[in-house]
Parts: structure tokens; sequence; C-alpha cells
């Protein structure tokens, strides 16, 4: 029985032997398993912080470029209010052309209706004669105003498009750091 007795000790030992081992190597996988996710975890947040700083510049950008064409509108604005007043006189009368008449307006409103057509134009044709007036005692003509209307929203223009830029190259970088 010794025998026996020696051989189910040495099974015992090699077996705690073996557990033992594989208890060390179940440790250190953990360990390196810990450090991995903590590395990987300061590099999300590194990445996350990159993105808001560029986000908010791009924010800040697109904002002073907003803030730009505000004030060179009202720039514009307090230059030339007679050009921005027929621009805006043109603008609706040409919305009104395009809409089409409904026949309820036609049924319901009818005859006030071409009164009041009537009224307007009379209205418009002595705005329009009070203005001609006006503008010439200013000394200013149509070349003039056209291209103080054409400057005006040409930079409008030119601001949408430099803030869009901003954005999408703000957009581009973002995804670059993400790579």
């Amino acid at each position: 029985m010794s025998k026996l007795t020696d051989n189910i000790d040495k099974a015992r030992a090699a077996s705690r032997e073996r557990f033992e081992t594989a208890k060390e190597i179940a440790s250190e996988g953990t360990t390196v398993a810990r450090e991995k996710m903590s590395e990987s975890k300061a590099r999300a947040a590194a990445l996350l912080g990159e993105g808001r700083e560029k986000a908010e510049a791009s924010v800040a950008a697109t904002r002073d470029v907003a803030k730009k064409a505000v004030e060179k509108s009202e720039e514009t604005i307090s230059n030339s209010p007679l050009a921005i007043v027929a621009g805006g006189a043109a603008l609706g009368i040409l919305i009104g052309a395009l809409l089409p008449k409904s026949q309820a307006e036609g049924k319901y409103v009818g005859a006030a209706g071409r009164k009041i057509n009537e009224t307007a134009k009379t209205a418009y044709q002595a705005a329009k004669e009070a203005s001609r007036d006006q503008i010439s005692e200013m000394g200013l003509n149509n070349d003039n105003m056209r291209a103080q209307f054409k400057d005006l929203f040409g930079k409008a223009i030119e601001a949408a498009k430099t803030a869009m830029a901003a954005a999408q190259d703000a957009v581009k970088d973002d995804n670059q750091g993400k790579k």
C-alpha cells in the first residue's frame, strides 16, 4: 500500500503544481487584460478630448464668420438702405406674382381683391416715382445700386461658403483623428 500511497501523494503534488501554474497564468492574463483595458480607455479619452476641441474650434470659427457676415450686412444696410428696400420690394412682388390665384380667393375676395390690386398698383407707382426722385437727388444710379446689391449678396454667399468649408474641415480632421 505504501506504493499506492506514494503514487496518490505524487498525483496530488502534481495536481497542486499544475493548479498553481494555471493560477499564475490566469493572474498574469488578468493583469495584461487590465493593462490593455486601461490603455484603451486612455486612448479613447484622448480621442474624445481631441474631438471636442476640434468641434469647439469649428463652432468658434463658424460663429466668427457668421458674426462678420452680420456686421458686413449691417454695414451694407446702413450704407445703402434704399437698395435693400428696393430689393425687398422686388422680391415681394416676384413671390406674389409666382403664387397662383385660388378659386376660393376669386369667390370670396373677388371685387375687393381687384380694388386692393388697383390700389396696390397705384401705391407701387407712387413709391417707385418717389424712390426714383430720392435716388436721383442722392446722385445714385441703377449701376451703383446694382453693384452694391451684388456686393452684398456676393459677400453673404462667400461667408456661407467659408462657414461650410470650416465645418467640413473640422469633420474631416475629426474623422482622420479617429483612424
